[in-house]
């Protein structure tokens, strides 16, 4: 349950993330092999998945269990290592739901979430 409502909380921040490697672009790729540079480098890196919030999205981070193929490429996200961090978020809070604007987004309802999104 508590992997589920980590998940729930920053979907807005996986969402991005998922967009942005489905939806590649150079800039982003850029910040992202930078990103995994540093976690590769990292003693938190999970290869195996033993710490990943969700199985099977390895690598994770061993500090927040994120996927790392998201989580580098979101530029709302910093380094999961909140003690120490090794890179940090490149949009506020602002700037964030700025980009929410720009696609749309609407957070699910009651409705909505008991009609299965329709």
């Amino acid at each position: 349950m508590k992997a589920l409502k980590t998940i729930w909380s920053n979907k807005t921040k996986i969402f991005e993330g998922v967009k942005n490697s489905i939806f590649k672009s150079e800039h982003v790729e850029e910040i992202a092999a930078a990103r995994m540079e540093i976690c590769n480098a990292c003693p938190h890196i999970d290869h195996e998945g033993d710490s990943c919030l969700v199985s099977g999205t390895q690598p994770c981070c061993g500090k927040c269990g994120c996927s790392l193929k998201f989580k580098i490429r979101s530029l709302s996200s910093s380094c999961g290592d909140e003690e120490n961090p090794q890179w940090t978020a490149l949009l506020d809070e602002e700037e964030e739901l700025s980009i929410k604007d720009q696609l749309n987004y609407q957070e699910p309802n009651e409705d909505t979430i008991q009609n299965g999104g329709s």
